[in-house]
């Protein structure tokens, strides 16, 4: 649900963002990376490596679905 509207946020600030401490937060980034709803994607940036999640289009399907289900949407796509 921290990736709505943002589709990709920096590993950093999304741990910060739920609040988990860094061992939690590991743990459901594997999984979430296992169930193809995230990606981790890094990019270089001069000699800095930065590391983005990046909601996956299944994860986008699984965020819309769980919205649709607990309120009334308009229609996204």
């Amino acid at each position: 649900m921290a990736l709505v509207g943002t589709r990709r946020m920096d590993v950093e600030a999304l741990r910060t963002r739920v609040r988990l401490t860094p061992y939690a937060f590991g743990n459901l980034l594997g999984w979430l990376q296992r169930e193809y709803l995230v990606d981790v994607v890094s990019t270089l940036d001069g000699d800095r490596v930065e590391e983005k999640v990046a909601l996956t289009d299944k994860g986008e399907s699984v965020l819309v679905s769980m919205l649709e289900q607990t309120c009334e949407l308009p229609e996204l796509h």
